[in-house]
């Protein structure tokens, strides 16, 4: 028998792609589902007028993630029967109301530099909205390269890239491109040739659990659960399993300098990070484990940066 299923999620172009590639991994487990894609606008679409890290505190969503808040009012009210996130807008510690049903195989985990034509590499004047942009650009350029706050989506920030004539480049995630089909070293927005530069994840960390699509549904909600659980991704979901307990230990927002990643290597997991001090001093960690439990390893991460944090 078919069965219907209500997805929400946000209106970007980049949200709607990922829901698509979740309807598709949906449907090549189960061939007759239907899907029914529903748009809800979040406080962090609406709210474009201030700095990305101040919109929990404007919208009064408290320490849910701006880009989540609206979409849990549906799914808690039975409007919708999932939701589709970018897992790095979603906060490590989770409403007791809802849980991960599954992660999708995990795209490229990097940032990528969008940069226009003849910019200096040694004077570079770029935008993000993103905390954690903004520290690793200072640490990445020793103090040479400047951010300006830049919000909306993918196609809006690359606009606002060619019309500003301040702006050499932009820092977006590697993962939003390529699922936007921009998989080159360079891409064409409005007539205006782009360069692409991958930056090391190492040299320049990306966000925790980025490039992770996540499905969530009501906890408790057996039929839903059982029909979305075949398509998580086993290594995917141990990886951020211990950078969302990291994150969780941490108590960290969007208004949080932190970066890092997971990766699974057989039996064993590696995890790295970094973490800017109000000064801006970078600390790094790095801690190796078990991969029978991710939580334990990203506890066991945040321990060592624990000392560090006073």
């Amino acid at each position: 028998m078919s069965r219907t299923i209500r997805i929400g999620t946000r209106g970007s172009e980049l949200a709607l792609r990922q829901t698509e590639l979740a309807i598709q991994a949906m449907k090549e487990k189960t061939p007759d589902v239907e899907a029914e894609i529903i748009v809800i606008h979040t406080d962090g679409d609406a709210r474009t007028d201030i700095p990305l890290c101040k919109v929990n505190r404007a919208a009064g969503t408290q320490d849910k993630g701006v880009f989540v808040a609206a979409i849990e009012r549906a799914l808690a009210a039975g409007e919708i029967d999932c939701a589709v996130h970018s897992l790095k807008d979603m906060p490590g510690k989770m409403d007791e109301n809802f849980e991960l049903a599954a992660v999708l195989p995990r795209e490229e985990i990097w940032d990528a530099l969008i940069l226009k034509k003849g910019a200096n590499l040694n004077r570079l004047t770029l935008g993000t909205s993103s905390v954690r942009r903004e520290q690793m650009v200072k640490s990445y350029w020793s103090g040479t390269a400047e951010t300006v706050s830049i919000r909306g989506n993918v196609s809006t920030r690359l606009r606002k890239l060619i019309e500003n004539p301040e702006l050499d480049g932009i820092v977006l995630a590697r993962a939003g491109l390529n699922r936007l089909g921009y998989t080159g070293d360079s891409l064409n927005m409005d007539g205006t040739q782009l360069s692409i530069v991958d930056m090391g994840k190492d040299s320049f960390m990306p966000a925790l659990c980025q490039g992770a699509i996540a499905i969530e549904i009501r906890k408790g909600d057996t039929a839903t659960r059982e029909l979305i659980t075949p398509v998580n991704d086993e290594e995917t979901s141990l990886c951020i399993r211990a950078e969302r307990a990291f994150l969780a230990a941490l108590q960290a927002d969007c208004s949080v300098p932190v970066a890092g990643y997971a990766t699974c290597n057989g039996d064993f997991m590696m995890f790295r990070a970094i973490y800017f001090k109000p000064n801006g001093m970078p600390i790094r960690i790095t801690h190796r484990g078990p991969a029978d439990n991710p939580e334990q390893l990203g506890l066991d991460a945040y321990a060592k940066l624990v000392p560090h944090l006073n």
